[in-house]
């Protein structure tokens, strides 16, 4: 038996017993459905069953009850006599075979009784105050209904059941209770009127069952081979004040043994037979797969060789050509004839050269002589127009052993390379260049700025490099999107293109950043600084003009530093900071202008980055301090006090906030700093609270505009005065008009959120920013503070005269508090008291001093 048989033909006995295996299994699946089948099929007969069971109890049942509707009727007829009761009783009972006896209950208590004999010791029982039937007398009589109680153990013998209905009578008194009539029912000649008995000689158990409406435990009112009920059909019968529920089920179970025996017998000689079945007809398959095996076996080498060289030919997905040294085409291969310039038919038996462009054959020719000398090449390229395009191909040639009628052969492989040429040029593309511009990227720009470096110290000629920032994208991208601003740095790079000469380079180093770089400047370094600022004036011009984005009008302009390269030792990396350093220069000289980089500002910077440190040792070594400027009203009495921040350095003494605060706002440490000054302030204001004399006292704070902009900053605030103590009604933050610049109502909102707890908001430097009247009525501001620099002229220049005048008047207006800083003489507060302003801080009311001097 070969070995690429199946497996299950080379071990019959196995496939047999597999076989068996899915017999028995496919088999025990028909027992199951048609023993479930039978099953449902049962269960609908007994349900039918116990179904008419169930109409027949409620129909004897309702029968009997309804005698006590007649019963009440004749009571509400006679008004309450009951000298008929025995005669109605007598007439009516032979009638209703299940009624045990009937009774009256005026107020409850049993007076008549029918038949009387055996139901003398009822007489006088009082159903309303026995323990055992007082609840469900109870029920009917505030119910105004029929109730059924029971089962309930009868007198006679036997279990029974009570209806039980209320009567009432109407006079000129009212409706009122007069009693129950009782109808006493026999369960068992209830049963037997509904037939129930009879289920047991049809094989089937039963029970006849209710829920207690007190203890909520099953009551059995009546079963026979209950133990036998197994999965039992169930159907309920509403009664009054209550549901029986009778269950059945066939005694000896839903499933009949012997039937299942004889079932499972006939499937295991079925299966039997076929597992036997299937082990003949292997043995029979196998005979005829050696027979087969020993006729084909020579076959299948020859056809394996065939597929094999087939399937190698196959693999290749190259164009494969077998020619001769006289040019002529004699065979190929292909699966991919799209790569052919005309079909095969046109080629085959014709040289190359006939269809060949010129430069190909030359492509061709070179690759077959190199094929002679070497017995191969490889290496070579060429390019083809075809309908689709142009497409590139490797050329690999291999010489053939011998001669073929004194013509030496060669097999020729061309592979398309094109898809690969395309892969290689889009990761050049995106290696070296700017996806959205198309600009070289910084290490592209890196790369030719070495170079340029390189090229200008060999030819003795100068470079320049330009650092390119655009003022205020960010505010395009927050308010336009980032769709917008993508189209806008697109335009700024074709612009830098047609700005620049063929030379030159522009690259983008990201976000809205680019970089130029000038070569084949004059050596004379005055002569190409002069040159590199007409070519950067161009570019300013240029991208001032207006720009269309997205159907809208819009105005940018570029920040611009310069540095010269060439004649010093500077690699790149000191280029880049030097013109990065010159942008920001221009930057902090109004912006839309361009700058030259110094070796000033190399110090400048230097120190500027010294300071940053400083600041962070400063912070961590606790080397700043609150002083606290007095601020007063009218009489002079001090009503607070504006906390400025000190640095008392322990090498340079006293820093003034000048030098550092700009750095710090720059670096970002101003939010640590900010939230230093927040803590000392509420840490001083608890300081104050236990002096009488400085308890009520306000403290004013500054705090930046990034400091307020953080999206935490409520929640810091308000942390700071719930882990000091601190009365938020007495601190004050002072904001200046620049923080209103951008996102106007999340400063409202959190100005808002933190009024709500207290805290005061004061205007301060009104007047010098971005003052409008707009946002001011929309602030929940409390103070405008006059900026100093209106008062130290109030007195000389009308102008700053009117200004502040109208400063009060706008505060007196608007409902607000106005408070003048900068006051240094009694007439400049004279003035001020004059015109409205009646609080003032300035060096005539005191200087800012440490917290112990303000005390004294």
């Amino acid at each position: 038996m070969p070995e690429a048989s199946p497996i299950l033909l080379r071990r019959p006995r196995a496939l047999a017993f597999l076989v068996l295996l899915i017999s028995l299994s496919l088999s025990a699946l028909v027992i199951w459905k048609l023993e479930e089948n039978q099953r449902l099929a049962s269960r609908a007969d007994i349900a039918n069953i116990v179904q008419n069971h169930s109409f027949l109890i409620r129909d004897s049942l309702d029968q009997a009850l309804a005698l006590n509707y007649s019963l009440a009727a004749i009571i509400r007829l006679n008004q309450g006599d009951t000298h008929y009761f025995e005669d109605f009783a007598r007439e009516i009972l032979p009638y209703y075979s299940s009624v045990s006896h009937l009774t009256l209950s005026p107020q409850g208590v049993i007076t008549k009784v029918y038949p009387l004999l055996g139901n003398e010791a009822s007489i006088g029982f009082n159903q309303l105050e026995d323990l055992v039937q007082n609840r469900e007398a109870l029920r009917a009589r505030d119910s105004g209904k029929l109730t059924l109680a029971g089962p309930i153990e009868l007198v006679q013998g036997g279990l029974g059941v009570v209806g039980r209905l209320p009567v009432f009578l109407e006079d000129q008194g009212g409706r009122h209770f007069w009693g129950f009539t009782n109808v006493t029912i026999r369960i068992n000649r209830l049963l037997e009127t509904a037939n129930l008995p009879q289920l047991t000689s049809q094989g089937i158990a039963y029970k006849l069952w209710r829920i207690h409406p007190d203890t909520n435990v099953e009551e059995v009112i009546a079963s026979m081979d209950a133990n036998d009920l197994h999965d039992p059909v169930q159907r309920n019968l509403p009664v009054p004040n209550g549901i029986w529920t009778l269950s059945a089920s066939p005694i000896n179970g839903w499933i009949a043994p012997w039937r299942l025996a004889s079932e499972t017998l006939m499937a295991l000689c079925f299966s039997l037979l076929l597992g036997y079945l299937a082990y003949l007809l292997v043995q029979l398959q196998r005979r005829k797969l050696s027979l087969q095996t020993a006729v084909s076996e020579q076959t299948r080498e020859l056809v394996n060789a065939r597929a094999q060289l087939q399937a190698t030919l196959d693999a290749i997905p190259d164009l494969l050509f077998e020619v001769g040294s006289d040019g002529i085409i004699y065979q190929f291969h292909t699966r991919r004839p799209e790569l052919l310039l005309v079909p095969p038919e046109a080629f085959i038996g014709k040289a190359f050269s006939e269809f060949m462009p010129d430069e190909v054959n030359q492509v061709i020719w070179s690759a077959m002589e190199e094929a002679d000398a070497t017995g191969f090449s490889e290496g070579k390229y060429y390019a083809l127009e075809m309908p689709g395009g142009r497409r590139d191909f490797e050329l690999s040639v291999a010489s053939k052993a011998g001669k073929e009628k004194g013509i030496q052969r060669y097999v020729m492989l061309s592979r398309d390379i094109t898809e690969r040429k395309e892969n290689e040029a889009r990761i050049n593309n995106l290696a070296f260049f700017d996806p959205l511009t198309q600009l070289p990227n910084r290490r592209l720009l890196q790369d030719r700025l070495e170079h340029a470096i390189a090229t200008g110290q060999r030819q003795a000629a100068l470079g320049a490099l330009l650092y390119i920032d655009l003022d205020d994208f960010k505010t395009l991208n927050d308010n336009r999107g980032h769709h917008v601003g993508d189209l806008l740095l697109i335009a700024v790079a074709d612009r830098l293109r047609h700005s620049l000469r063929h030379e030159d380079t522009v690259g983008r180093l990201g976000g809205d950043e680019f970089l130029v770089i000038l070569e084949g400047l004059s050596n004379d370094r005055d002569q190409a600084a002069q040159q590199v600022q007409q070519i950067a004036e161009k570019i300013l011009q240029s991208l001032n003009q207006v720009y269309v984005l997205d159907e809208q009008e819009y105005f940018n302009s570029p920040s611009i530093g310069i540095c010269l390269f060439g004649d010093d030792d500077a690699d790149i990396e000191d280029l880049l900071k030097r013109a990065d350093q010159a942008m920001y220069h221009a930057k902090a000289a109004g912006r839309n202008t361009l700058r030259f980089f110094d070796p000033h500002m190399q110090a400048s910077a230097a120190q500027r980055f010294a300071l940053q440190n400083e600041i962070r040792e400063a912070l961590l070594f606790n080397q700043f301090k609150l002083y606290y400027q007095p601020q007063v009203d009218r009489t002079g009495r001090i009503t607070g006090a504006e906390a400025l921040i000190r640095w008392l350095h322990p090498e340079r003494g006293m820093i003034s906030p000048m030098d550092f605060i700009p750095i710090a706002e720059e670096s970002g440490l101003i939010l640590p700093l900010g939230n230093w000054i927040l803590d000392a302030a509420c840490q001083q204001l608890i300081h104050w609270k236990q002096n009488p004399l400085t308890a009520a006292l306000t403290l004013s704070i500054n705090v930046s505009a990034r400091q307020f902009q953080q999206p935490d900053f409520v929640t810091q605030v308000l942390a700071a005065v719930t882990r000091t103590g601190a009365n938020p009604h007495q601190l004050t933050l002072e904001l200046t008009e620049s923080i209103l610049a951008t996102n106007q109502q999340d400063i409202i909102t959190k100005m808002d959120a933190l009024k709500s707890h207290g805290i005061k908001f004061s205007l301060d430097d009104f007047g010098t920013g971005y003052s409008s009247l707009s946002y001011l009525k929309r602030l929940p501001i409390n103070e405008l503070k006059i900026d100093k620099s209106f008062v130290n002229d109030i007195l000389t220049d009308p102008n700053d005269a009117a200004i502040a005048r109208m400063v009060i008047r706008l505060a007196q207006s608007m409902e607000l508090n106005v408070i003048a800083e900068g006051v240094e003489t009694q007439r400049q507060r004279d003035w001020l008291e004059q015109e409205g302003c009646l609080h003032y801080q300035g060096y005539y009311f005191g200087k800012p001093v440490g917290a112990e001097e303000f005390l004294r």
